[in-house]
């Protein structure tokens, strides 16, 4: 499970190094959200972090939809590994 997780962390970072459209607040919070669940991993919990993650999959749902799909990949394979 932690290797899915990387992977779907590794499919966000490269979305964010190619997003030329993305806005720099937008950017700030995902790069946020990959700092979070880094910590998380590193066995520091993080306070609603499946909330602030479902909020940024919503936000992009209509503009950038690849993002959504990976924010909800990331969410689902946290829960899949009871976090």
């Amino acid at each position: 499970m932690q290797a899915q997780l990387q992977a779907k962390l590794e499919q966000l970072r490269s979305l964010l190094k190619d997003a030329d459209n993305l806005s720099d607040h937008d950017i700030k919070a995902l790069e946020g959200l990959d700092r979070e669940i880094q910590t998380l991993l590193a066995g520091q919990p993080q306070a609603d972090l499946d909330t602030k993650i479902e909020q940024q999959a919503v936000a992009f749902e209509g503009n950038y939809p690849q993002l959504s799909a990976i924010l909800r990949d990331l969410m689902d394979t946290l829960s899949k590994m009871g976090i």
